[in-house]
């Protein structure tokens, strides 16, 4: 475990009802997990004590990660980790993007206890009777940068929230889904099929196959299909190829533009024309190469 911890609201404290004013941020760099304890101040006791809470529950991380400010660079909490085998560093000078987990963090988790005070009509100085219920929210919240949730990469297992779990929009209703396919008879097979969605639930989905088999599949073995499907796209792409583009191109000889007079097949060139018929139409779809605007000859009036 790498933790990036740092104080929110310093040195300005928060206006709160209690003796709390600070918060101190930590996020642990693997998961995205993000942690706000309350604070008195910002005396490296205080810092000492929040963590050694938090190592009583996760264990001792591997490696910490911290700003500039005068309690994380006290001898103390330094000692103090560094007695329980944990590595410190800190980041350069007015550098604040070396520690732009924490810091994003920091904006993160206010805007969502502001949101929170204005839906429950709460004062500023509440803070803390929604700070749960924000760290909530966010740990929940799907994160682009790891494709899952914070609590799902912390814990390995989807959090359970009051109004139970949550689906996707595109699992709520019936409609085309890709599924991943496990045994493929050659490397070439496509690694997805498509398939109809029937009903699905936090854990598993019915879906209908295009043969009309009914199974049942695990959620994390489905995927959106997008706007269009994979089957139906490479159909198009294929059907997109003409036979025309096969035909023997017409080629510039320069500024004498020769016809190119193609022959009827005799019995000579029988067997070759029947060999040129044959062929296959390439997989990918073809565009017409022409030489850049640059290399063309110039027409003067």
């Amino acid at each position: 475990m790498i933790l990036f911890f740092e104080y929110l609201a310093q040195p300005c404290p928060l206006p709160s009802n209690t003796s709390n004013h600070y918060i101190l941020t930590i996020v642990d760099e693997y998961s995205r997990f993000p942690f706000a304890v309350p604070c008195r101040d910002i005396s490296s006791t205080t810092v000492i004590n929040s963590l050694w809470q938090l190592f009583s529950i996760f264990g001792m991380p591997a490696y910490i990660h911290s700003d500039r400010g005068s309690s994380f660079m006290s001898q103390e909490l330094t000692t103090f980790l560094h007695n329980h085998g944990i590595a410190t560093s800190r980041t350069t000078p007015y550098n604040p993007e070396g520690n732009g987990q924490a810091e994003r963090y920091n904006g993160i988790i206010w805007k969502a206890v502001q949101l929170a005070q204005q839906t429950q009509r709460l004062k500023i100085t509440q803070w803390e009777e929604v700070l749960t219920d924000a760290l909530h929210s966010i740990r929940s919240l799907l994160c682009t940068a790891i494709n899952c949730t914070p609590h799902e990469r912390f814990f390995h297992y989807p959090r359970r929230s009051s109004n139970g779990k949550t689906l996707p929009s595109w699992l709520n209703c019936p409609g085309p889904v890709l599924i991943r396919k496990h045994v493929k008879s050659s490397k070439y097979d496509p690694l997805v099929e498509e398939a109809k969605l029937i009903e699905a639930n936090p854990e598993y989905a019915l879906v209908r196959y295009n043969n009309g088999r009914e199974s049942t599949v695990s959620l994390k073995d489905l995927a959106p299909p997008g706007d269009r499907g994979l089957l139906g796209e490479k159909r198009d792409r294929e059907h997109s190829i003409k036979p025309s583009s096969l035909e023997a191109p017409a080629y510039d000889c320069g500024k004498e533009n020769k016809d190119i007079v193609i022959e009827e097949p005799t019995q000579m060139n029988e067997g070759l024309s029947k060999t040129l018929s044959d062929v296959e139409e390439p997989r990918r779809s073809t565009r017409t190469k022409n030489k850049p605007k640059y290399l063309e000859d110039y027409k003067t009036n």
